[in-house]
């Protein structure tokens, strides 16, 4: 009797779940430093997704590195033991080297060529991620990266000078730069600011909003006006975990989720500004290039990376960028 009754609970028990659908859990992580704006995006993003699907999605998320360094947390989604991440283009690049032609060195100049090409690449990117396994559900700017350092850099020869941090990962663009004469470090960046403070790193390619959030200018207090490249990324989500949503459901959850995302971007580029004003009241001392060195900067990167384009940068989607990049000068030749 007891053993009819437990199975007749069981089987009620199976047949509700299978009914109702069991709650499903996404974990997400990020680098992005606590009380920044991408960790208020997300939690927005939570709160949304467990109103929109009555509770049986909910986001658990994880900033501040807690999940590790961006290859780690893309390693855990490869493995299962995180679901989701927001990531940069060097997060992303560990999946499909292709979206790292929109962060080539001095290619992109300003926020509306970086917008009208982005919107263009996302169906490309997308279908390459997803070959892959990974879904992307949000694309997010959050303005441009330059040179930190701890002396000043005007001139390729002052970045030489100091050892400059660079993501792990990437050995052919550690190659790059080392072929150019630059001293170069690899450790996480969970772990950097611990190296700043030991010596072991004196430069960073980085945004204002990151160097301040993260303290990285109190040791790296020199910015160079030199706009390097736009910081982007994605919150992308394993293939496996996103088929565990109901398919009714995706389409509202991604809506939602770059909407909130949208909303962000212009708070980002003005947060930006702000954390600059900020910084050089507690001594960051910001460096403009010269026109002679900007010239240097534009041989030496160009020579630099160029060879790079179809190694480390898709060959297939690097010609795609560039064309899309002189359709919008076409036809905004003012800009």
């Amino acid at each position: 009797m007891r053993r009819c009754v437990t199975l007749v609970a069981a089987l009620t028990l199976g047949l509700w779940a299978a009914g109702t659908g069991a709650a499903l859990t996404i974990k997400l992580g990020s680098l992005a430093p606590a009380g920044s704006p991408w960790e208020l995006g997300l939690k927005r993003m939570a709160a949304e997704w467990d109103r929109i699907s009555q509770g049986s999605v909910t986001v658990r998320v994880y900033t501040g590195g807690i999940a590790g360094d961006e290859p780690d947390m893309v390693r855990k989604m490869r493995i299962g033991t995180l679901n989701a991440a927001l990531v940069t283009v060097s997060g992303l690049q560990g999946i499909f080297n292709g979206v790292k032609t929109l962060s080539y060195p001095l290619l992109m100049k300003n926020d509306e060529e970086l917008q009208s090409v982005l919107q263009h690449m996302k169906p490309y990117f997308t279908q390459k991620l997803v070959s892959r396994g990974f879904v992307p559900i949000v694309w997010s700017v959050g303005g441009w990266v330059y040179f930190f350092s701890r002396y000043p850099v005007v001139s390729p020869d002052d970045l030489r000078k100091q050892k400059l941090w660079v993501w792990s990962g990437d050995p052919d663009e550690i190659q790059a730069y080392q072929n150019a004469g630059f001293q170069t470090v690899t450790v996480a960046a969970t772990d950097l600011m611990t190296s700043l403070q030991s010596g072991m790193v004196d430069a960073l390619v980085t945004s204002p909003l990151l160097a301040a959030a993260n303290q990285w200018f109190a040791v790296a207090s020199n910015m160079s006006t030199m706009r390097l490249g736009p910081l982007w990324g994605a919150a992308i989500v394993s293939t496996r975990t996103w088929a565990e949503v109901p398919a009714d459901l995706q389409p509202r959850l991604i809506d939602a989720a770059q909407r909130i995302f949208d909303a962000l971007a212009p708070d980002l580029l003005k947060q930006d500004q702000d954390a600059i004003e900020v910084m050089k009241r507690y001594g960051l001392k910001v460096n403009p290039i010269t026109p002679p060195a900007s010239a240097q900067w534009d041989t030496l990167l160009n020579r630099t990376f160029s060879g790079l384009v179809g190694k480390l940068y898709d060959q297939e989607s690097f010609d795609t960028v560039k064309a899309y990049l002189d359709e919008y000068h076409a036809a905004h030749p003012q800009r």
